[in-house]
């Protein structure tokens, strides 16, 4: 009878109301959790490296996406750890949804920032909106193969074939 049950929570993609509840509570926390950090990285690391732009951007580009990677894989992790059993679309979803609205947040906050006190920081471009969002298309499925896969062998390869069309989605995007 258990098993019956198990196959058919694992078949139905539909939430309860549980289910859904903790999704958007999951997605607004992160998303504000990403947006703060980065908004932060962003305004103090010009303190950091004030007259050297090459070594500004480089450090910001490169602590904000490793903040992006622990809080996207974190928010993928946790309502997975709250919520079993849900389907791998609902947690991909969560991890698509705290990039965007995270990121959308974060432009959101510096720009009210220029506004409120004309501090003159440059605002990034919004087609940071896509690949923020496409790098949390990434991070989830990696999240998912580390939490679904059984099996170190299978979980490689399908983490090195999700980053192989990742970078072939890029080049092509790019050229």
């Amino acid at each position: 009878m258990a098993e019956k049950e198990n196959k058919e929570r694992l078949v139905n993609i539909g939430l309860d109301q549980e289910d859904k509840r903790a999704l958007w509570r999951t997605i607004m926390v992160a998303s504000i959790a990403l947006g703060l950090i980065l908004t932060i990285i962003y305004l103090l690391m010009p303190r950091l490296f004030p007259n050297n732009m090459a070594w500004l951007n480089a450090a910001r580009t490169g602590l904000s996406l490793l903040v992006f990677w622990v809080v996207i894989t974190s928010t993928v992790r946790t309502y997975d750890h709250v919520r079993k059993d849900v389907s791998f679309i609902w947690l991909v979803l969560i991890g698509v949804a705290s990039a965007a609205i995270g990121i959308l947040l974060f432009l959101f906050t510096i720009r009210i920032w220029n506004k409120l006190g004309d501090h003159g920081a440059v605002l990034p471009s919004y087609s940071i909106i896509g690949f923020y969002t496409a790098a949390g298309v990434i991070a989830s499925l990696i999240s998912l193969i580390h939490l679904r896969v059984k099996g170190k062998k299978n979980g490689n390869l399908l983490e090195l074939l999700v980053i192989a069309l990742a970078a072939l989605f890029f080049f092509w995007a790019t050229k």
